[in-house]
């Protein structure tokens, strides 16, 4: 009897049942409901009927070939207790339901207590008595084992069929994005889907690749889907981060995860899919699918869609290795042309260099040399089997002694891996002439850091030593000249600055036009006195490396004073001020910090405004002391401050020459220098030009 027939039958009897238990109708007959349904005894269904308690009130002859046991032996014992835990666990909510007095319908696979399972059709329709209680339900119950089975058996066959036809139409194309077409189209015709999209994880890990896309409208997916963050909400990041499908049977569920898709025209369908595609432990992208209604996605589906997503992630990786491979193929007829071309290049060059250069192998046998080692060498290339070998041309340390095979840095690279950089070696040619040459050697190593070869480069630097000599000849004849005649002039000017004070403190006073004439020669004479006091400096640090200094207890303002009135008394017509505060002793050279005020102080002289102040700031700063030289003018240019503390640099080529050689601000540098402390220079049109030297009020450990 078909369950359809059953149900209203029974929908028949209840509502028989209710009419007798109206008024005058004769409904206080106990059971009549049980009598009514023994006429359904021989139904082939499970027909029982179960009261308020779980018990059972009646069952057909069914349960008896179900079970094994009498009706009399099931009749008023619990559910449970007939059908097993194990399956009454499977049904409890949905006879919960039915006792509440909802009609229940549903088929599940049950597992009973004589053992195995069973995937039954049941129907639980509530009795309800007349006050609204619920006094029992009908259950229908059908065996549609049998049935399912070759629906699914008929069902598998038709899964197996589209992998096939999958794997057929994916085995007839090599080429990445040939696959993802084919995948994409295959993969939504064996689901049944509405489309289907492939997005595939960037190499980087950073982005989805939208690889092929099926059954969209033409200009749906738009640039910003080719490619996207991996982080996107989409369906595709939750298949990658988990590895497990994700399933919507529905929009509304979709739209719960997704709002921001509401009204998106990609947005297709009613229920949606997406697939991790897993090749051994690593997930290379997602499948995504869009079905048409919604659905529930049953185990058989998802191992479908899990079998389909495998088959097309293996074709894809597949696709991926071929082109790969024909990469790799083509790349390296590229390398090989590119390194024919490029030996060739190497070759010219190394014939052509000026330098010569011999190539060994690991072992010591020499394999190459350029055109240039005749020329420095005084005698052709000569190959060598070995290190004992290297005899063939004859070399000598700077002490006279000759090479031997062993000592070459050749050899010295090959045998102990030393990097040799400008040797020098003294080589004598055929002809008998000596030539000095530079020469070096290293090893030549592969990626893993193995020893492939030795190079050996040399040059011939003969004549770059006679220039080098002629120079240091020369520097010498200049320094000790410079150092002579510095010296020399100081005797005649130390008479004639005698003469000028004598005459200027002369008992009988000089008329005004006489006293500046002198005047004028004895700031001439303190200029020129500075002037070679720098010159004498300057050979002294070329001789020595550093300027002598005598510390002893100094005050830096006195000193400052002090030089601030010489100056002035020299320049009556400038305006020099001192500024000073704070503690300012410490143990410094006075007569040292008297030449770099004196040189400060003339530079600003020469090179500041007449018309604005020149000030000189002294600062005591905690363990140091800060002194200040300011002047007003032309900034001193850029590109100039970097230098101005080299020598023979002067701020203004325009200067008169008789105010100074260049060496009065490296001297300042060399005496800050030697005292431990440190000058720096700004200027600028706002400020002026300031020089600030910072010494530390004891010498530094």
């Amino acid at each position: 009897m078909p369950t359809p027939s059953l149900s209203d039958f029974v929908d028949k009897l209840l509502l028989l049942d209710r009419s007798f238990q109206q008024p005058g109708s004769g409904g206080e007959e106990h059971g009549f409901l049980e009598k009514l349904l023994v006429t359904a005894d021989t139904a082939p269904v499970l027909l029982s009927y179960v009261d308020s308690a779980g018990r059972y009130r009646f069952c057909n002859q069914a349960y008896e070939r179900w079970f094994g046991e009498k009706r009399e032996l099931i009749l008023g014992r619990p559910i449970q207790e007939v059908l097993g835990e194990a399956a009454y666990e499977s049904i409890r909510g949905t006879v919960q339901a039915a006792l509440s007095g909802q009609r229940m319908h549903f088929e599940r696979v049950v597992p009973y207590r004589s053992g195995g399972t069973r995937m039954v059709r049941a129907d639980y329709v509530p009795h309800l008595l007349p006050d609204g209680r619920v006094a029992g339900f009908v259950a229908m119950v059908e065996d549609i084992t049998e049935l399912r089975q070759g629906e699914q058996a008929r069902r598998d066959h038709a899964r197996a069929e589209r992998l096939y036809a999958v794997s057929s139409a994916l085995s007839q194309v090599l080429l990445p994005e040939e696959v993802a077409r084919v995948v994409v189209r295959e993969g939504a015709a064996a689901l049944g889907a509405l489309s289907a999209s492939l997005a595939l994880v960037c190499e980087e890990g950073t982005a989805f690749e939208l690889s092929a896309a099926h059954g969209f409208p033409e200009g749906v997916l738009n640039e910003s889907w080719r490619r996207f963050p991996i982080d996107t909400p989409v369906m595709y990041r939750e298949a990658v981060r988990t590895g497990r499908p994700v399933l919507y049977g529905n929009l509304e569920a979709f739209l719960r995860e997704y709002p921001e898709q509401a009204g998106s025209p990609a947005l297709l369908g009613r229920a949606f899919a997406a697939l991790p595609l897993r090749v051994d432990e690593r997930i290379i992208g997602a499948f995504g699918f869009s079905f048409e209604h919604e659905r529930e996605f049953s185990s058989e589906d998802l191992q479908f869609m899990e079998s389909l997503g495998q088959q097309c992630a293996v074709a894809i990786e597949r696709a991926r290795l071929y082109a790969a491979e024909r990469q790799a193929r083509a790349e390296a007829e590229q390398l090989r042309d590119r390194l024919a071309a490029q030996t060739a290049l190497l070759e010219t060059v190394l014939q052509q260099l000026p330098v010569s250069v011999v190539i060994a192998e690991p072992g010591g046998r020499i394999v190459r040399g350029n055109a240039a080692v005749e020329t420095i060498w005084g005698q052709p290339f000569v190959a060598s089997a070995n290190i004992p070998e290297y005899v063939a041309y004859r070399g000598f340390h700077p002490d006279g002694r000759p090479y031997t095979p062993e000592e070459w840095p050749l050899a010295r690279t090959l045998l102990h891996g030393e990097t040799v950089v400008r040797e020098p070696v003294t080589v004598i040619h055929s002809d008998g002439s000596r030539h000095q040459i530079d020469l070096s050697s290293t090893l030549v190593r592969d990626a893993a850091g193995r020893p492939v070869a030795g190079v050996a480069v040399s040059t011939d630097v003969t004549r770059h030593h006679e220039l080098q000599e002629a120079l240091r000849r020369e520097g010498d004849v200049r320094e000790k000249l410079l150092g002579i005649v510095s010296h020399d002039l100081r005797n005649p000017l130390q008479a004639i600055s005698t003469a000028s004070h004598l005459l200027l403190s002369s008992a009988v006073p000089l008329a005004p036009p006489q006293r500046k004439w002198v005047t004028r020669i004895r700031t001439s004479v303190q200029r020129m006195d500075r002037l070679i006091r720098d010159l004498l400096d300057f050979v002294r640090i070329r001789q020595g490396g550093t300027l002598p200094i005598q510390r002893q207890p100094v005050c830096l303002e006195e000193v400052g004073r002090t030089a601030v009135d010489e100056l002035q008394e020299a320049h009556p017509r400038r305006q020099l001020l001192l500024e000073a505060r704070g503690e300012t002793r410490g143990e410094w050279d006075p007569e040292r910090l008297m030449q770099l005020l004196g040189n400060l102080l003339s530079n600003a002289l020469s090179h500041g405004s007449e018309e604005a102040p020149i000030l000189v700031r002294v600062a005591g700063e905690g363990t140091q002391v800060v002194l200040e030289v300011v002047n007003q003018g032309t900034p001193i240019p850029a590109e100039l401050l970097p230098r101005i503390f080299e020598p023979f640099t002067r701020a203004s080529e325009g200067s008169n020459a008789l105010k100074g050689v260049g060496l009065g601000l490296f001297i300042v540098h060399e005496i800050v220098a030697a005292h431990g402390g440190h000058i720096d220079v700004s200027s600028s049109a706002q400020v002026g030009t300031v020089f600030r030297v910072r010494l530390p009020r004891v010498s530094p450990a």
